[in-house]
């Protein structure tokens, strides 16, 4: 396009009609696209009295200038181009329903940045306008609600008509899965819901209804829940793509109000399984929800299903145990399960193996913790079916003796090999040893397994060099604490400074002892910190409290023997003496 007539068209100066009409820019706008970025409705009469054809031309992104107005909230030049046409109706409302390259229209447009009052044009012109959806398959509705112009959304649902305008939106989601997903006032999703009560029950692509949504944004939503059950309380019990209806979606996020609402309003939804076969409990032992597995151990409706095994044979219990080396909520609940006389402790899974198998075959627990689990747990003894007087026999035959007894035994119909290599759900594979053992289940006492040996070798040095470390410097830091207040020479007990304190020697017994104890206790601290990081998601608070008072009382020690190193220092200032050595 011609520079001067794109400087004066979009700066709104008089424009030389001498030029061509249909000149483009580089991104193919024409003269009256310049025009209508500048909102000067005296430039656009002017340029479409000039050449008319240009209200329906269109740029390369298919816009034709009223889309460009319409984004820009120009509402003068707007209702300029949409009663410029003096001709049919049909005309009108072909340049009113034209969509660009994205399939949007100038509606699409305006709600897209919240320019209500062309919006308000727009729809009084052609009501129609709302039915009309995109690429993305956003309908006007729909986008309004997705950004959250609540006003732009009441307004087209209460234009006046026998007109439905569209709800639906992108991947299938309609515009009450918007509402949800937005957190959308509860009156404003009964007001949807009362317009469109079928879109409550329709998918998107994951297969989650609104209601879906509403259980996984949380406790908030109680009120909307609600009003979705009081509606159609069938769709409680519809599935995602992963088979989870919305009591296993609020388990899975721990949202306690919301599971003890559809328990009331639908109690057999606790029956439901996923597509792994996984009952609500499992789900809330898997995801650490020791409320939510209180509340299923209680509930009556469920009392036939706490030992439901899933796909992979795995009961409740089965899974604490696989989570058990995470936090403390796993530690928890495997006690609450294994405490309930209900559990059954001996199921085995497909890989014929049972809690107490799963917990000794974890090599990421010291056999010191697990013999903790064993016995408050109550898991001692269960092992692979044996009695005591069985395992003591197999023992007293020694380690090639007992192998060869496992490898000819048959045992419930299983494999000779009784221990399966443990590949599913977090927890670390059994170790050559332990697959060859004679018995997964026994107490610590009674095992004494053969440890992989390179791994256990390398153990148990790293330990050896991390206690001798610990020694060295605990005795370090005691002996450079007691040095600071015990000075070669000692103090005067007329000034309470250092008697050698002339000397450089002195000040130089000082700094390589207060860089000996800063170091040492440092170390300590690094120490303690490394330690109670690879055991904090297993051990009790008290223990964890206990760390962090040791944390404070090195810190502190620190403190005190800087502040006492400091007192000197400026204790020998007062008296005019010199940091540096004596003149000779």
């Amino acid at each position: 396009m011609d520079a001067e007539l794109f400087n004066s068209t979009i700066s709104g100066n008089e424009i030389s009609f001498a030029s061509n009409p249909e000149q483009l820019t580089a991104g193919g706008n024409s003269v009256l696209h310049v025009a209508a970025k500048s909102g000067n409705v005296h430039i656009m009469e002017k340029v479409l009295d000039w050449h008319p054809p240009l209200l329906y031309m269109t740029n390369f992104k298919g816009n034709t200038a009223l889309h460009i107005t319409a984004s820009l909230g120009h509402s003068d030049t707007t209702k300029l181009l949409i009663t410029f046409e003096k001709g049919q109706v049909e005309i009108k409302m072909g340049l009113l329903r034209k969509q660009n390259l994205e399939r949007n229209t100038a509606l699409h447009e305006a709600i897209r940045y919240d320019h209500y009052n062309i919006v308000e044009l727009l729809i009084q012109k052609d009501p129609r306008l709302t039915s009309i959806t995109n690429n993305a398959g956003e309908s006007p509705l729909f986008l309004a609600v997705d950004r959250r112009f609540y006003k732009i959304a009441l307004h087209i649902i209460d234009t006046p008509g026998d007109h439905l305008p569209s709800y639906k939106g992108r991947k299938r989601k309609n515009v009450l899965h918007a509402a949800v997903i937005n957190r959308a006032k509860t009156d404003f999703v009964r007001k949807m819901l009362e317009k469109f009560p079928d879109a409550s029950l329709e998918a998107d692509d994951s297969g989650r209804i609104p209601l879906h949504y509403a259980v996984h944004i949380g406790n908030d939503n109680v009120d909307v829940v609600q009003l979705f059950l009081q509606r159609n309380n069938s769709i409680a019990y519809k599935k995602d793509n992963e088979g989870m209806c919305a009591l296993h979606i609020s388990v899975n996020e721990g949202h306690d109000g919301l599971m003890r609402t559809l328990i009331e309003k639908c109690p057999d939804t606790c029956e439901l399984l996923d597509n792994k076969h996984r009952t609500v409990l499992h789900l809330a032992v898997e995801s650490g929800r020791i409320n939510a597995v209180k509340l299923f151990m209680e509930t009556l409706a469920f009392h036939d299903l706490i030992n439901e095994p899933d796909k992979d044979g795995n009961t409740p219990l089965h899974l604490a145990a696989l989570h058990i080396a995470g936090f403390d909520e796993y530690y928890k609940i495997l006690e609450i399960l294994a405490h309930d006389r209900r559990i059954d402790k001996w199921a085995r899974n497909e890989e014929g193996m049972t809690a107490a198998d799963i917990i000794q075959s974890n090599n990421k627990l010291s056999m010191k913790f697990k013999k903790k689990i064993m016995g408050t747990c109550n898991l001692e003894g269960v092992d692979d079916g044996q009695t005591p007087k069985e395992v003591q026999t197999l023992e007293n035959k020694g380690p090639s003796m007992a192998t060869d007894d496992q490898e000819n035994r048959v045992d419930d119909g299983k494999t000779p090999k009784e221990v399966q290599t443990l590949v599913n759900k977090g927890a670390s594979m059994a170790t050559d040893d332990q697959e060859n053992r004679v018995d997964d289940d026994q107490t610590p006492k009674e095992v004494q397994t053969t440890e992989n040996k390179g791994a256990s070798m390398a153990t148990d040095d790293q330990e050896n060099i991390s206690n001798f470390s610990l020694t060295s410097i605990t005795i370090i830091t005691t002996v450079t604490y007691a040095a600071a207040f015990q000075l070669p020479g000692g103090y005067d007990s007329n000034t309470g400074m250092p008697v050698l304190r002339n000397h450089s020697a002195c000040w130089l017994f000082l700094f390589a002892n207060s860089f000996s104890f800063l170091f040492s206790a440092v170390g300590m601290f690094i120490h303690y910190f490394k330690i109670s990081k690879q055991r904090k998601k297993t051990r009790p608070t008290s223990e964890i409290l206990l760390d962090f008072l040791t944390y404070f009382s090195i810190c502190f020690m620190l403190f005190a023997y800087f502040a006492s190193m400091w007192e000197i220092m400026i204790g020998c200032e007062n008296q005019s003496v010199l940091i540096a050595p004596p003149p000779k």
